[in-house]
């Protein structure tokens, strides 16, 4: 009975030291990966405009291609235990072909690459070892970098540019000890769904 006793009271107090150890575990990196909003606008833009490029001249777009949103973040909790503070970068591209309509010969192609750099808040409305749900905000700077290559000429063109971009996610939900899972619902370059793993130390 005592040996039981022991062994019950070994495992309660090495627990506690568990749960200990992860409410002072302050900073937390992660990656993840979604659908952003520059993709989505590039798809539907091409899905519009190549109706009308297409109806007044002899080419088309086609063979589109895209690379969902990679981010990296990083978070340092403050002495408020629901309330993190960081920032992320993030990586998205979109591609497509030029094709001549009377031949279905590719005589071009765009790819353009976006990368952004946000700071970023999280407020945790639960906030549990092993189980958490927020919300997070992010505004900062992102760049296009559009490339393109016509072949009929032999020319490329490359152009870059600087816009502002954010990321809400409304609700976000994370589960595990110092190695999470998590999924977010919003909108911004981010994604309006994604999914990652973050480790916390």
């Amino acid at each position: 009975m005592k040996k039981y006793l022991v062994m019950v009271v070994a495992a309660m107090m090495a627990t506690m030291n568990v749960n200990a150890q992860n409410e002072d575990l302050k900073h937390e990196i992660g990656v993840s990966y979604g659908v952003g909003i520059s993709t989505i606008a590039d798809g539907i833009g091409n899905a519009i405009g190549s109706g009308l490029w297409d109806g007044l001249t002899g080419y088309e777009w086609t063979n589109d291609t895209r690379v969902g949103t990679v981010a990296v973040e990083y978070f340092c909790h403050t002495k408020n235990p629901r309330l993190a503070v960081g920032g992320l970068v993030t990586y998205a591209q979109y591609g497509e072909d030029v094709m001549k309509k009377d031949t279905k010969q590719i005589t071009g192609e765009r790819t353009r690459h976006y990368f952004s750099v946000m700071p970023s808040v999280k407020y945790y409305w639960v906030n549990k070892n092993h189980f958490g749900f927020y919300s997070k905000a992010a505004a900062g700077v992102m760049m296009l970098v559009d490339k393109r290559n016509d072949k009929e000429i032999n020319k490329n063109e490359t152009d870059n540019d600087i816009f502002f971009m954010g990321q809400v996610s409304p609700v976000g939900v994370e589960f595990g000890s110092k190695v999470r899972g998590f999924v977010e619902a919003g909108f911004g370059e981010q994604g309006i769904v994604l999914a990652g793993l973050k480790y916390k130390f």
